[in-house]
Order: structure tokens, then C-alpha cells, then sequence
């Protein structure tokens, strides 16, 4: 709210002024008020509670010099009603006049003589004192009326003199409202502004300081008297910025010109501070300083973090996800559940289809690192010059077609969580190498950047082939296997774990009826030995597949080997004589009939996975045996 007080010497401009009022538009945030002043009294002086003050003659100079500050707009006597008031004198048949004025000129006075009929002498009316001593001088002088505004008529009144009243006119008093009422609305702008921008500043989590060319502060932010530990007593504006920080680093922040990082202690705690330059057309006019405090900084990156994972990067299942009560099943999920606990990298192998990334979130999701983000990539799936900007962004223009404002990398979006690289055995060499040194140093440096940035990420990587024969062939560096295998799971094809096929069968039937609302169908014994008898070579990804495409043909309720031999996948067997299976079961069974693998690759003093490398390659041998004796 803006206040407008109006100073009315005499009930003449009262109603004038009430008039001009009724007039102008009507504001909430402004008040217009008025109070009786006659000349200069004593109570001028009192502390005005209006913003804007109005006024006419020696009222409005006696506001401007006590109130410097504010806004006083003044009632100005126009020509023409100086004009008006001379030619009335002819009607007293003056023989000399005195013109009571201040700060006023008054041209063609030979010819305002001439049609008064009597000459003009000017007195200048500044205040009541000297006005009246200008008019005891016009009476030595001969004058015989006296012409001025209301203080000047008053005193003759009081002397007994005749005078002539210099009215104000509606258009002086309108212009002058129209005046005062423009710098109100004015002031509820820039009031407004200013607590918008205040607002702003107090509300930040920073310490804002504003400084000039000599480095004394313009503003300062409530953030900023906490950092600093300084009384809100006293005022810091106006105070040379020395007097918050005895340091030369805040000089050379204000004399660099530009803008500038730096890292400061303050209070034995330590304060990221950048400096930006401020300048008005052109010329340095001082500096802007954003205070943070470095731990305040991390808390933020940490909670970004966690918005980037609410947003998708995050672990979807769980070990309760992973199906199958098998012997291999069970053992991956314990071991699994142990990987868990610590921060080591793991290597995920198994054939496609077969759950690797089932696996991968899982050990995320109960690891330490579950309310941090889980990012997954598929190595295989982009080329060698977009999975590099993938893995560790980029900087804006970098290269041709980047994004103008760069490019976060999933390594750190992964910050503090985990990034899991699907078939890692297909990234290129040259990759590789970069790879290695975010495994080994923690850091990583954006495409078209010099400078580095930290990262603690855990890596869980997963791959369908045999690296170990890539490495024989040099298409894998064997110090970036190394890193990426301080922890490996074997995940047996689902042909390997045939006690698991039906209870998958069961899920994903009663899942996909659900979803497409149909009833649950019934498997038939020969159907289901059918499905034990496939060798799966899609693993479980086939079998969902499969599971899926019969609950869409389904019409009966019941699913018979004629409709799984509808889908084309499974074949009628014809009778063939018995031979010896090439499956590596059959295997296991010839190099330890009752024993389970894991008991036999403990017993062997070799891992499971070398035991299934073995048995494949015991595998491969047999059939090609076979394919001899044909």
C-alpha cells in the first residue's frame, strides 16, 4: 500500500481537489489522504507516514528540504492564472503592484504593465518569514495591491492590505494528482519487485553478496549472516567486504573481472564460492558472490540422484522373482544374496534368455546400494561411437550433432548406485581400455572435457560367450576380465535345470491369463513331457515366449500336445535307436553319477563354471565323434 497525502491550504482547493479525485482510477494499493497546512508551520516537519507528498508554493519547498527522501510533487501556478490574477487588479485601479512569486519568471512584463495599468514589481515568497518582510518592503515601496498565493493573502489579510488571490485551477491541481498517483502505482512495482527479488535471495539456500567496484556490499541474504556468523544488528550494506573475511582470495575474486570458482574455509567449514561480474554498459561495476556450502552440495547431488532413480533408474525384481527350486537355482540365489552384501564387482555368464538380468537387479536391490540408481545398458546394442558417449557423456559441442548442452553419462547417473553392462563380452576393444581406467581410477572424463569427475559405481556385467577364448584371441583385454570378475555367477540353461520347466509353465500361464482375462488353462501329461523333453536353446525368454503365444490360441482350456505341435517349435519324434546323449547332463552323470555339480566341481578343485566349460567342451567332442561314425 502506497499512501498520498495532499497538503490544502484553503477550502477553495478542497473541493477542487475532491473533484479531481472522483475522477481518477480507483487502486487497492493506493490511499490518497489530505490534511490543512497553511504556509510552513512547525508541524511540516513531523515524521509523514506518505510515501508521496503534494503540495503547492513555499508548502511544497518547505516538504522537498524536509523530507529529501520522498516523493513530493508540487501544485504548480500556471501563467495564465498569474495573467488572470494581474488583470484583476484594474478592477482596484492599482498605481503600483507587487507580485509575490518564487522560482517563477515571468515573461513580457513591459507588456502585462501596459495592460494592468500600473507597474509590476516582483518580490520573491520562498517562506513565510521572508514573504512578509517582501511585503513591508512593497508597502515602503508604494505598492497599493498586493497579488500572491494563499500564504502571501493570508499575511495581507492579517496587515490589513488589499490583495488579489493567484487561484489554482482544476487542470493544476489534475495534473499534479495525475502525477502523484503514476509514482505510486510506480512504487507498488518496484516494491513489489524488490520483495519478489528478496524473497528470492532470503529463500535461497546460498549466501547471495553483492559488492561494488571498491568491494563494499550493495546487499546481502539472510544465508549469508549464517554462513558468516554475524549479527542481524547491524546492518552490513555499505560495509567493506573485508569485514566479513579477512582473506586476499576475495580481493583477487573482485580484481579477476570474470567469473571465478574457488574453495573457501569459513568457519572451519568449507565453502564452494563463485564470483560473477556485474557491469553496466560495458564497465566493470562490481561482483556477485554465491556462497555453498560444499557438504550442502553433495547432499544436493545425492538427492538428484535419487530423482534420476525415481524416474526409472531403478531396479525392478527381486530374488523372490527368480523362479525354479532347482539345485543350481537355489545355490545361484544364496550365492547371489551373499555378492550382495559387499561392494565387488560381479560377472554374470549364462546363455541368452537364461535370467542374467534377473540376477543383476536383484543383487542390487538387496545390496546397500538400493535407494541409489540402478542403470542397465546393453553393450551389444549400440556402436562403438554412441556406447562411449553413453558410458561417459559429453561436454556441449563436443561433436558434430551433440546436444547443445551436453550430456550426463550412465556411469554417472550411476553415482553411488549400479550400473549393469549387458553383454560385456561385445564392447570394443578400444573401449575397453577406457572402461578399465573407470574401473581402476573411480573417475571419469566426458567426450570433449579436460577435467575429471568422481564416481562410486559397482559393476555388475553379464555376458553369453566365452571371454576367456576372446582373450586367447585378443579381442579382450584379460586386465579388464580380471576387474570385471572378482565375483562370478554361473547360470545353468534351462535344459540343465528341467525340474524347474514346469513350475515357470505354471507361472507364466496363469500370468498371461490373468492379463488377457481368460481362465487358467490345464497342461496334459503328454504336453507337459513334451515340454521336458525341448531342449530350450531361448532358455526361459523362449519358454515365456511360448507360454504367452498359447494363451492367445487357447480356446479349450486345456493345452494338449496338438497345439504345442500347432506352434511349429516341437517336432514329433520319430523312434530312432537309443545312443549315448551328447547333453553335458549326460556328462556330469558319466563323471560322477550321484553326485550334484556342485559337490563334483568342489571335489575337482575347479569352480562351477570351468566344470561347465568342461562338460560343453566334452559336449562338442561327443558330437563330433558322432558325426563320424554317420
Amino acid at each position: 500500500m502506497v499512501k498520498i497525502r495532499v497538503f490544502i491550504p484553503h477550502l477553495e482547493l478542497k473541493e477542487i481537489f475532491e473533484q479531481v479525485v472522483a475522477q481518477l482510477p480507483k487502486y487497492d494499493n493506493i490511499q490518497i489522504e489530505t490534511t490543512y497546512v497553511f504556509g510552513t508551520p512547525v508541524e511540516l516537519s513531523q515524521n509523514w507516514d506518505a510515501e508521496i507528498l503534494v503540495a503547492r508554493g513555499m508548502t511544497y519547498d518547505a516538504l522537498r528540504e524536509l523530507f529529501p527522501t520522498k516523493h513530493v510533487v508540487q501544485i504548480r501556478l500556471s501563467s495564465f492564472d498569474i495573467f488572470a490574477a494581474l488583470v484583476k487588479c484594474r478592477d482596484f485601479q492599482a498605481k503600483r503592484i507587487a507580485l509575490f512569486l518564487h522560482d517563477i519568471r515571468i515573461p513580457s512584463l513591459p507588456y502585462l504593465e501596459e495592460l494592468c495599468g500600473a507597474p509590476i514589481m516582483i518580490y520573491d515568497a520562498p517562506d513565510e518569514k521572508t514573504s512578509e518582510l517582501s511585503i513591508r518592503q512593497a508597502v515602503k515601496d508604494g505598492a497599493d495591491i498586493f497579488v500572491g498565493a494563499g500564504t502571501v493573502c493570508g499575511i495581507c489579510d492579517r496587515m490589513g492590505l488589499r490583495r488579489v488571490h493567484i487561484h489554482t485551477k482544476y487542470a493544476a491541481v489534475e495534473m499534479a494528482m495525475q502525477e502523484a498517483v503514476e509514482t505510486a502505482k510506480t512504487i507498488n512495482y518496484e516494491r513489489t519487485r524488490s520483495d519478489i527479488f528478496n524473497t528470492m535471495l532470503n529463500y535461497s539456500e546460498d549466501g547471495i553478496i553483492a559488492v561494488n567496484e571498491n568491494g563494499r556490499i550493495l546487499s546481502i541474504n539472510n544465508q549469508a549472516y549464517l554462513i558468516f556468523q554475524l549479527s542481524t544488528v547491524k546492518d552490513m550494506v555499505g560495509q567493506p567486504i573485508s569485514s566479513i573475511l579477512q582473506s586476499q582470495k576475495w580481493k583477487s575474486l573482485v580484481d579477476s573481472g570474470a567469473e571465478t570458482e574457488q574453495l573457501i574455509k569459513i568457519h572451519e567449514k568449507n565453502y564452494y564460492v563463485r564470483c560473477n561480474s556485474l557491469s553496466e554498459k560495458g564497465q566493470e561495476t562490481g561482483a556477485l558472490f554465491f556462497v555453498k556450502n560444499a557438504d550442502r552440495i553433495i547432499e544436493e547431488e545425492s538427492k538428484i540422484r535419487r530423482g534420476l532413480s525415481e524416474k526409472g533408474l531403478t531396479a525392478k525384481y527381486s530374488f523372490k522373482d527368480i523362479l525354479g527350486q532347482s539345485d543350481a537355482i537355489r545355490d545361484n540365489i544364496r550365492i547371489a544374496e551373499r555378492y550382495s552384501r559387499v561392494n565387488s564387482n560381479v560377472l554374470i555368464i549364462g546363455e541368452t534368455g537364461t535370467g542374467k538380468e534377473l540376477f543383476a537387479h536383484s543383487i542390487h536391490q538387496a545390496s546397500k546400494r538400493s535407494n541409489q540408481p540402478f542403470v542397465a545398458l546393453n553393450c551389444a546394442a549400440l556402436p562403438e561411437n554412441l556406447l562411449e558417449s553413453e558410458l561417459f557423456g559429453y561436454e556441449p559441442g563436443a561433436f558434430s550433432g551433440a546436444s547443445k548442452g551436453g550430456k550426463i553419462g550412465l556411469f554417472e547417473l550411476a553415482h553411488k548406485g549400479t550400473i549393469f553392462l549387458d553383454e560385456i563380452g561385445e564392447i570394443p576393444i578400444a573401449l575397453q581400455a577406457k572402461l578399465l581406467r573407470v574401473l581402476q581410477e573411480k573417475e571419469i572424463r566426458r567426450i570433449g572435457s579436460t577435467s575429471v569427475h568422481p564416481v562410486d559405481v559397482r559393476v555388475i556385467s553379464a555376458t553369453n560367450i566365452d571371454i576367456e577364448k576372446k582373450i586367447e584371441e585378443g579381442e579382450f583385454r584379460s586386465d579388464l576380465y580380471y576387474r570385471l570378475n572378482l565375483l562370478d555367477i554361473y547360470i545353468p540353461p534351462l535344459r540343465e535345470r528341467k525340474e524347474d520347466i514346469q513350475e515357470l509353465i505354471d507361472f507364466y500361464l496363469a500370468s498371461f491369463a490373468c492379463e488377457m482375462g481368460k481362465s487358467i488353462p490345464k497342461v496334459t501329461p503328454e504336453a507337459a513331457k513334451i515340454f521336458n523333453d525341448h531342449s530350450w536353446p531361448g532358455n526361459v525368454r523362449e519358454l515365456r515366449n511360448i507360454c504367452e503365444r498359447l494363451t492367445v490360441l487357447n480356446d479349450t482350456n486345456v493345452i494338449d500336445e496338438n497345439l504345442l505341435y500347432q506352434l511349429k517349435i516341437f517336432r514329433r519324434k520319430a523312434a530312432r535307436p537309443t545312443v549315448v546323449s551328447a547333453d553335458p547332463d549326460s556328462v556330469y552323470s558319466r563323471l560322477q553319477p550321484k553326485k550334484k555339480k556342485k559337490d563334483l566341481a568342489e571335489e575337482l578343485g575347479v569352480s562351477r563354471t570351468t566344470l561347465w566349460r568342461m562338460a560343453k567342451r566334452q559336449n562338442e567332442l561327443e558330437k563330433r565323434q558322432m558325426g563320424r561314425k554317420d
